[in-house]
């Protein structure tokens, strides 16, 4: 198993130190903290460092005497940066020489700290922890996450069943970006059930023209369109008997003939497919072709419901209603008794439906304070009732609650969940303290 990249630190100030640690911590960079050089030049001789930071002074050996050994060594050692006062940087600038990566003079800001490192060690920042929060913060969508991850790594297609509405549109196109890895390769989605057969088969093979009536010139399909990329398949399920013998041909050989020519393009291109059918049952009831049913089910993972997985619903909720406020420049809070009636409704309609009340209810609310009324709660059912919260602790619970769900969705990084709510680093770390959030509560 490949190990998370560490960064080595050495500062025999403890104050410092210990703000250092606390702060990396917060940023979800594993640290190893040792005051004396003699005691990291033996870690670092015992294993490999993404990135080492060192104060000049220290106790027995001074910085540059400890970037001396690493290379006498004969070992090259990580991107360095060096914690200097102002009467070192002349020692700090034959560091560089030696070929340190850069140095920073106190006092400084530990943000300055963060960017430097950033450039000069970006794997330490990049997300090496699995379960992170991208598709949800349930133990299920984690896994589920996961999986998607793993898969994405082989050339398999993928079917991902699930009740309308659980987000399978969402979970194939993270799927698509891990594929993809950021190369710009195209992802293309079709509603099998949206569309008569003629249309659709025209839509996923292409056409040449006069193929027939109003085909004035010839048209890539979707499956050319997508070569290279991933075409994701929905509502797979609705499609008719004969669509679904061209389907199986197209996915065995991976080639496509337009309508109306001769021709056998090759296509190159990953397959997800989706439905909230239970294809099997429809095998067993001759609906479904049995031999694209095994076609397809290679490698299949399945959406649980909302009411399945209530730990997702304030994340979600908390996402579309950041969402509103960057698009529209309107916050809006929910109480924590808000939140209480959230996670007690079964949301049949799953992320659809969530995701319309909460829009819903950011449109039409006269007040930035959401309560349960604005979602449909009995008029008669109280904002706060007598034993409750009083406004300013509700307030400061929403606060909380914000802070967390919005650095668990920006995966800890500090300076993107800083951007993301319209605050300074600064204040985001100071609010963060006063809440007592950390990572690892």
């Amino acid at each position: 198993m490949t190990e998370s990249p560490r960064l080595c630190l050495v500062e025999d100030d403890a104050i410092m130190r210990a703000s250092l640690c606390q702060r990396f911590k917060l940023e979800s960079i594993d640290c190893d903290c040792f005051i004396h050089a003699g005691e990291a030049v033996d870690a670092l001789g015992r294993r490999d460092y993404a990135a080492l930071i060192s104060d000049i002074r220290l106790p027995d050996l001074s910085g540059e005497e400890l970037y001396a050994r690493l290379l006498e060594s004969g070992q090259l050692p990580p991107p360095t940066i060096f914690i200097t006062g102002y009467g070192t940087i002349d020692q700090a600038v034959r560091l560089l020489k030696l070929g340190a990566s850069d140095y920073i003079t106190k006092p400084f800001d530990l943000d300055d700290l963060l960017l430097k490192l950033r450039e000069v060690s970006p794997s330490l920042f990049e997300d090496m922890h699995e379960g992170s929060a991208e598709l949800g913060v349930s133990p299920i969508m984690r896994q589920l996450k996961n999986t998607l991850d793993r898969l994405a790594a082989h050339r398999v297609d993928l079917l991902i069943t699930g009740e309308s509405g659980v987000g399978k549109e969402y979970a194939a196109r993270y799927f698509a970006g891990r594929c993809d890895q950021g190369s710009g390769q195209p992802f293309i989605a079709i509603n099998c059930a949206a569309l008569p057969e003629d249309l659709l088969e025209a839509e996923l093979f292409g056409h040449v023209r006069g193929a027939f009536t109003g085909a004035t010139k010839s048209r890539r399909g979707m499956f050319e369109q997508a070569s290279g990329g991933v075409l994701f398949l929905d509502e797979v399920g609705e499609t008719s008997p004969r669509m679904q013998a061209k389907l199986l041909r197209t996915i065995q050989e991976r080639v496509v003939q337009p309508i109306g020519s001769e021709e056998h393009i090759p296509v190159d291109v990953r397959l997800v497919y989706a439905t909230n059918r239970d294809l099997k049952a429809m095998v067993d009831r001759g609906e479904f072709r049995e031999d694209l049913y095994f076609r397809i089910n290679v490698a299949h993972v399945h959406i649980p419901p909302l009411r399945e997985r209530k730990e997702d619903i304030l994340w979600l909720t908390h996402r579309i209603v950041e969402d509103y406020f960057h698009e529209h420049k309107v916050r809006r809070l929910i109480l924590p008794l808000t939140e209480r009636y959230l996670e007690a409704q079964p949301w049949p309609g799953n992320l659809r439906e969530l995701a319309n009340a909460v829009e819903r209810a950011c449109i039409l609310s006269p007040q930035e304070v959401l309560g349960p009324r604005e979602f449909g709660a009995s008029g008669e059912e109280p904002l706060l009732s007598a034993g409750q919260l009083s406004l300013k602790e509700a307030m400061e619970h929403y606060e909380a609650r914000l802070l967390r769900e919005t650095l668990e969705h920006h995966e800890w990084r500090i300076v993107e969940t800083a951007q993301s709510l319209g605050i300074s680093r600064k204040n985001l770390w100071e609010k963060m303290k006063r809440h007592g959030i950390s990572q690892k509560d």
